[in-house]
């Protein structure tokens, strides 16, 4: 109880209704985006994040260089678009022939992967013949 003064803070509080949340909270209940079938009978369901949810209500512009008229441009802009345009599909090619070259190459791999496997074997040694030793013991 607040008392008489008038307080607009605690009529807030006054009715809740707690049917409506229940209500809501069913409504939310989210469907699988997509249900995979195993070959071992088992399934899986995989639910859509709130980010993916979020993207689809509010689609942004992804491709800002489709949308552009560039009939209703003016020369600098127009050209300042034309250079933009070129500039970012000559990265996207160079991006995509050296993944493919890198693969063709294969050298995906990390750069010293190797010292890391032979140091893991190494301790997986020591750790071996440590065992072999206390146990004789």
């Amino acid at each position: 109880y607040l008392g008489d003064k008038g307080s607009s803070k605690g009529k807030d509080f006054e009715c809740v209704e707690l049917g409506e949340l229940a209500d809501k909270e069913q409504s939310k209940e989210k469907t699988p985006r997509r249900v995979i079938h195993f070959s071992s009978g088992e399934t899986m369901e995989e639910y859509s994040t709130e980010e993916e949810d979020d993207s689809e209500k509010h689609p942004e512009k992804k491709d800002l260089l489709s949308s552009v008229d560039t009939s209703k441009l003016t020369w600098g802009p127009y050209v300042w678009f034309q250079m933009w345009r070129a500039a970012t599909s000559t990265v996207s090619a160079c991006d995509y022939l050296g993944e493919r070259m890198a693969s063709l190459f294969g050298i995906t791999s990390a750069k010293y992967q190797y010292a890391i496997d032979e140091f893991d074997r190494m301790k997986k040694e020591v750790c071996a013949t440590h065992i072999l030793c206390n146990s004789a013991v």
